[in-house]
Protein backbone atom coordinates (compact mmCIF):
# COMPACT_ATOMS: atom_id res chain seq x y z
CA UNK A 1 0.00 0.00 0.00
CA UNK A 2 1.31 3.44 -0.94
CA UNK A 3 1.81 5.91 1.85
CA UNK A 4 -0.12 9.18 1.81
CA UNK A 5 2.91 11.25 0.78
CA UNK A 6 3.64 9.18 -2.31
CA UNK A 7 -0.01 9.44 -3.39
CA UNK A 8 0.36 13.19 -3.86
CA UNK A 9 3.84 13.45 -5.38
CA UNK A 10 3.44 14.66 -8.96
CA UNK A 11 -0.34 14.34 -8.65
CA UNK A 12 -1.04 17.44 -10.73
CA UNK A 13 1.90 17.08 -13.09
CA UNK A 14 1.63 13.40 -14.01
CA UNK A 15 -1.81 12.14 -12.96
CA UNK A 16 -4.17 15.06 -13.48
CA UNK A 17 -2.07 16.86 -16.08
CA UNK A 18 -2.68 20.43 -14.90
CA UNK A 19 0.70 21.12 -13.29
CA UNK A 20 1.27 24.66 -14.61
CA UNK A 21 -2.32 25.71 -13.83
CA UNK A 22 -2.15 24.26 -10.33
CA UNK A 23 1.19 25.97 -9.70
CA UNK A 24 -0.22 29.31 -10.89
CA UNK A 25 -3.00 28.99 -8.30
CA UNK A 26 -0.41 28.36 -5.60
CA UNK A 27 1.49 31.47 -6.68
CA UNK A 28 -1.69 33.57 -6.47
CA UNK A 29 -2.20 32.38 -2.88
CA UNK A 30 1.30 33.63 -2.11
CA UNK A 31 0.56 36.89 -3.90
CA UNK A 32 -2.30 37.50 -1.47
CA UNK A 33 0.03 37.06 1.49
CA UNK A 34 2.64 39.29 -0.14
CA UNK A 35 0.05 42.07 -0.63
CA UNK A 36 -1.19 41.72 2.96
CA UNK A 37 2.37 41.93 4.26
CA UNK A 38 3.06 45.05 2.23
CA UNK A 39 -0.15 46.67 3.43
CA UNK A 40 0.77 45.86 7.05
CA UNK A 41 4.04 47.73 6.49
CA UNK A 42 2.24 50.69 4.90
CA UNK A 43 3.57 49.96 1.42
CA UNK A 44 1.26 50.27 -1.57
CA UNK A 45 1.16 47.60 -4.28
CA UNK A 46 -0.74 46.90 -7.47
CA UNK A 47 -0.59 43.41 -8.99
CA UNK A 48 -0.70 43.56 -12.79
CA UNK A 49 -1.51 40.88 -15.33
CA UNK A 50 -1.47 41.43 -19.07
CA UNK A 51 2.23 42.26 -19.14
CA UNK A 52 4.49 40.56 -21.66
CA UNK A 53 5.72 37.77 -19.40
CA UNK A 54 7.88 36.30 -22.18
CA UNK A 55 10.04 39.43 -22.03
CA UNK A 56 10.30 39.15 -18.25
CA UNK A 57 11.19 35.47 -18.48
CA UNK A 58 13.98 36.22 -20.97
CA UNK A 59 15.27 39.25 -19.09
CA UNK A 60 15.63 37.37 -15.82
CA UNK A 61 16.59 34.00 -17.32
CA UNK A 62 13.52 32.33 -15.84
CA UNK A 63 12.88 29.86 -18.66
CA UNK A 64 16.39 28.42 -18.39
CA UNK A 65 15.79 27.90 -14.67
CA UNK A 66 12.45 26.15 -15.29
CA UNK A 67 10.31 29.09 -14.16
CA UNK A 68 7.73 31.35 -15.79
CA UNK A 69 6.38 34.70 -14.62
CA UNK A 70 2.65 35.30 -14.17
CA UNK A 71 2.39 38.98 -13.22
CA UNK A 72 4.33 41.94 -11.89
CA UNK A 73 3.76 43.81 -8.63
CA UNK A 74 4.94 47.42 -8.54
CA UNK A 75 5.39 48.52 -4.94
CA UNK A 76 6.02 51.90 -3.35
CA UNK A 77 4.36 54.71 -1.48
CA UNK A 78 1.40 56.70 -2.73
CA UNK A 79 1.37 60.49 -2.82
CA UNK A 80 -1.93 61.48 -1.17
CA UNK A 81 -1.50 65.13 -2.15
CA UNK A 82 -0.69 64.32 -5.78
CA UNK A 83 -3.33 61.61 -6.24
CA UNK A 84 -6.29 63.43 -7.76
CA UNK A 85 -8.24 60.16 -7.97
CA UNK A 86 -8.18 59.49 -4.22
CA UNK A 87 -10.50 62.41 -3.48
CA UNK A 88 -12.95 61.80 -6.33
CA UNK A 89 -16.36 60.37 -5.43
CA UNK A 90 -16.61 56.63 -5.97
CA UNK A 91 -19.49 54.72 -7.51
CA UNK A 92 -20.24 51.54 -5.58
CA UNK A 93 -23.12 49.10 -5.62
CA UNK A 94 -25.04 48.87 -2.39
CA UNK A 95 -24.14 46.13 0.06
CA UNK A 96 -27.59 44.63 -0.50
CA UNK A 97 -26.94 44.41 -4.26
CA UNK A 98 -23.71 42.45 -3.92
CA UNK A 99 -24.17 40.24 -0.82
CA UNK A 100 -26.61 37.36 -0.62
CA UNK A 101 -27.11 35.72 2.75
CA UNK A 102 -27.68 32.01 2.65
Amino acid sequence: MRNARSMFIDLHEKQIGDGPEWMARQVYLNLGNFLLGLAAMGIDATPMEGVDTAILDREFGLTEKGYASLFVVPIGYSDPEGDYNAALPKSRLSERAIITEV
